[in-house]
């Protein structure tokens, strides 16, 4: 389908010269020594901790990224591919709380992740499940990536996230989730697991972050290579001056790993947004967001690299009207102008801040909302029905032609979660909200989720090496 365009070819063009500027002249700080090593062999010049990066090694790594790859899964039914072509949608990502209408908003733990991870194992809307449902903060963080792999790998059968917490903890992670796979050799040439090494804003990489990029990228794995821009706090407050920020970042790391591995797969990760300037916090739900969601669309595409946009977002901290429309208006400005890669589709609440149960559900909808608005239509004799409408003909009714009965089932998005019945039917029911419905919903998701699928010696080899670590 066409797609839709904020800036002409022209800007975009302006934008990737002004970041190559950037890149050249300005640079990047690297204090991770073994990156800095790397990227001056390739041709990179090192000043101190400034890394400036040459045009010809930009557009080079640009050429050799993949324009789609697959991410395999423990079940192959849930294999996704990522491409330039298509959109697939991720869990919420890092929250240290977690809300619902029952217990309200409290600290995240291991229960909550696990139940976030089996919720959205089965919401047909999402893709992929995210490195971070939740922060389990009852885990000491020195084990924190351990358990939450193991717990994602038992609880869910779809394609997942991985730690970029280090060099030294990527790659165990990396070997440990390989054990499901049958080994580092399958998951070299079949990826698993996706990292999302963050960029440190403006212009610069904290060591953890890039180290874990090596790994990834020694590996084969793919990786979100991320930007978090805050336009007038962490880059200029004009929009286009962020993204140009951004996307100099984001490029050094895509540099960082086609140096080290040509042709592993990454996907361009610019999520900036705007600052509210009254209290300087990150604004996530606001049309800003969607604005540079749309650009980077646009320079993925001339990039033709995968590209990472925002989600359902919202600064909204309970699942009510504002976080149903700025999750919606967020949401679908990544799939419209280009955007493959849907991080935090379902379940954000309070600007990155809180996973929410009901807003899982709620989200999820919102998902299959877009999903059948981007599937689009056909348009050829039979779905413009001539014929039929020639049949029936004026005050006629279409209700049961065959036509219909062949046509709506696909035509039409069945609703999950929304209530389309009379305000009689509604009321008989229990008068239940969005929110009310999605609690219930949730509940009966966990009620049935039923055992593990992961094979017992699977689990045991893992128990066995979370116990060597």
């Amino acid at each position: 389908m066409q797609r839709f365009n904020l800036l002409t070819q022209a800007e975009i063009d302006k934008i990737h010269e002004n970041s190559l500027r950037i890149l050249e002249n300005i640079g990047v700080v690297i204090t991770y020594q073994p990156a800095k090593e790397i990227l001056a062999k390739a041709g990179a010049t090192i000043d101190g901790d400034i890394v400036r990066i040459p045009r010809n090694m930009v557009e080079e790594a640009i050429r050799l990224s993949p324009s789609s790859f697959t991410m395999y899964a423990r079940n192959p039914e849930k294999n996704v591919l990522i491409s330039t072509e298509n959109t697939v949608y991720a869990g919420p990502n890092c929250p240290p709380f977690v809300s619902d209408l029952d217990r309200g908003r409290r600290d995240s733990t291991l229960e909550d992740f696990k139940d976030l991870i089996k919720i959205i194992d089965r919401l047909e809307n999402v893709d992929i499940q995210s490195q971070i449902p939740c922060e389990p903060n009852d885990i000491p963080i020195e084990r924190r990536s351990y358990e939450m792999l193991y717990n994602t790998l038992k609880y869910s059968e779809k394609p997942f996230m991985g730690s970029s917490y280090g060099y030294e903890q990527a790659k165990k992670g990396i070997e440990m989730a390989s054990i499901a796979f049958g080994g580092m050799d399958v998951i070299r040439e079949k990826p698993v697991m996706v990292s999302i090494p963050c960029t440190l804003t403006p212009l610069s990489y904290a060591d953890n972050m890039i180290g874990a990029l090596m790994a990834y990228a020694e590996a084969r794995q793919p990786q979100m290579i991320n930007s978090l821009a805050m336009a007038g706090i962490t880059t200029p407050a004009t929009l286009v001056g962020l993204v140009s920020v951004q996307n100099a970042e984001v490029l050094a790391g895509i540099v960082l790993a086609q140096t080290i591995s040509p042709e592993t797969p990454v996907i361009y990760a610019a999520a900036g947004s705007n600052c509210e300037m009254s209290n300087m916090m990150l604004s996530i739900g606001s049309p800003e967001d969607a604005v540079v969601s749309i650009i980077n669309g646009q320079l993925c595409n001339y990039y033709k690299i995968p590209c990472r946009t925002s989600g359902a977002l919202t600064d909204s901290k309970i699942p009510d009207a504002q976080a149903g429309y700025e999750a919606a208006l967020t949401l679908l400005s990544g799939p419209i102008s280009g955007g493959n890669f849907m991080l935090h589709a379902v379940g954000i609440l309070d600007s990155y801040n809180t996973a929410s149960y009901e807003q899982l559900i709620i989200d999820n909808e919102i998902v299959g909302y877009v999903k059948r608005i981007m599937r689009g239509v056909e348009v050829n004799d039979e779905t413009l029905a001539y014929d039929v409408i020639e049949e029936i003909g004026p005050q006629g009714n279409f209700l049961v032609h065959e036509h219909t009965l062949e046509y709506y089932r696909d035509e039409f998005y069945r609703p999950t979660l929304s209530d389309r019945r009379s305000p009689d039917q509604w009321e008989g029911d229990g008068s239940l909200s969005a929110a009310q419905r999605a609690n219930a919903k949730w509940k009966e998701i966990l009620a049935g989720y039923g055992e593990s699928t992961l094979p017992a010696e699977t689990d045991k080899a893992l128990k066995d090496f979370m116990d060597k670590i």
